[in-house]
């Protein structure tokens, strides 16, 4: 019995042995292959290969240095996690299948980048284009729209060190996939990204055909002294007290919005200006609605749009309520004043008008091609033309002008659906 034991602990120990041996030999085969064919471009190296029985493999000192920049990238640490040794194994038989691994984590330990240097200056020096994503990091700083390597350095940030992850995990049978992005960067601050994704694909060549769906997404900033370091400095620039450009701040923000056509209420330029005087943590989820088409919220109500993303803000982890915005034409020359006052001259007509009839909502079919109002459990209003109903869905079309929005409502989630009628 004890000689079955010794061998069988000898045989352990050798399997586990190979196993390292064959995930060490295999790692170091794979970073070969890609020092060679990224030579041409850039020199990789690194100091060693770490691995584990729980899934583990990573690389340590490694560096890359791209000579045409004459910059380098530098990272005390990098590691793809799996779940477990087994999908370890089977990563390369996936990528060869052209599939998805069902789960997969890069670990990025100690990511290095000069600020002085060119990789920084391509990230920050570049000229952005004014966007939604942009507004938040527009500032009102003399001269200087955006914070530049320049300003940084001002600042007297000299290396940017960071430390990040990210992960996702899918889940074949209900066809979602949970992305989560964290990074930290040093006396700067963290962005945490959290996506979910629905009507995944576990091959990547059919999403271009069948694109995911987004079900949730969380954006979250936690600050670490860096929007209180941009504020000092660009309150220095105007000559202004850290009080005065508090405010000064708020209006860049509601400038830069309202460029991209978003009028924020008070109450959210409020809570904007207790983040900047306390900047702690600012955290936004959306929850937008199944088969919501994103490039079509502009033909909507605001109070439609809100109900369509279920947004929730969160301002040094308290809610903020309530939320709202209108839309404002950036290309106005002129705003009609609260106490203007147009009446339009009284007109009698015998043209006949518009009259709506409600239908069944299993009655659609009947009405493809139809302008159709519709009416959700959550009453959300909807207004289009119906094209068809398939697979327990009513696809529409919102027009208005030159522009369309196509979408889909469950027909679950309907509640009333009205149809015009002939004018009478």
């Amino acid at each position: 019995m004890a000689k079955i034991f010794k061998w069988g602990l000898l045989a352990a120990v050798a399997i586990a042995v190979l196993i390292k041996l064959s995930l060490w030999l295999s790692v170091r085969s794979i970073m070969n292959d890609a020092i060679a064919q990224l030579s041409p471009f850039m020199d990789i190296s690194y100091g060693g290969i770490t691995s584990s029985f729980d899934g583990r493999v990573g690389l340590e000192k490694l560096s890359i240095r791209v000579p045409a920049l004459r910059d380098s990238v530098r990272v005390e640490h990098a590691q793809l996690k799996f779940n477990g040794l087994g999908e370890l194994l089977r990563f390369k038989e996936s990528l060869s299948q052209g599939k998805f691994p069902k789960q997969l984590a890069l670990n990025l330990k100690g990511l290095a980048l000069d600020v002085h240097g060119p990789f920084m200056q391509q990230l920050y020096d570049a000229p952005a284009e004014r966007s939604l994503f942009t507004a938040m990091s527009e500032v009102n700083c003399g001269k200087v729209r955006f914070i530049g390597t320049t300003e940084l350095l001002d600042m007297g940030y000299r290396t940017f060190e960071t430390d990040a992850e990210i992960s996702y995990l899918f889940a074949p049978a209900s066809k979602t996939l949970h992305f989560n992005m964290t990074s930290d960067t040093h006396d700067m601050g963290e962005l945490k990204v959290s996506l979910a994704l629905a009507n995944m694909s576990d091959s990547p060549g059919d999403m271009r055909v069948h694109p995911p769906e987004l079900a949730r997404v969380s954006v979250e900033i936690n600050d670490n002294q860096y929007q209180r370091k941009v504020q000092e400095y660009c309150a220095g620039k105007l000559g202004q007290t850290t009080e005065q450009y508090l405010q000064t701040a708020v209006e860049q923000l509601d400038k830069a919005l309202r460029s991209q056509r978003i009028a924020l209420d008070a109450p959210v330029l409020e809570a904007y200006g207790r983040y900047l005087k306390d900047p702690q943590s600012l955290t936004l989820e959306l929850n937008p609605n199944e088969g919501l088409n994103w490039e079509g919220l502009q033909f909507f109500e605001p109070k439609d749009v809100l109900g369509m993303l279920h947004p929730s803000l969160l301002v040094n982890r308290e809610l903020v309520s309530p939320l709202g915005f209108t839309w404002f034409d950036p290309n106005s020359l002129k705003q009609t004043l609260a106490n203007d006052r147009v009446v339009a001259e009284k007109v009698e007509s015998n043209a006949p008008t518009q009259q709506y009839d409600f239908v069944d909502v299993a009655s659609l079919p009947e009405y493809a091609g139809k302008r159709l109002q519709f009416i959700t459990h959550d009453g959300t209003y909807y207004q289009g033309v119906l094209h068809k109903v398939e697979n327990g869905k009513a696809f529409l079309s919102v027009q208005f002008g030159t522009g369309s929005a196509e979408m889909f409502l469950r027909l679950d989630k309907i509640d009333k659906v009205r149809v015009m009628s002939k004018a009478r």
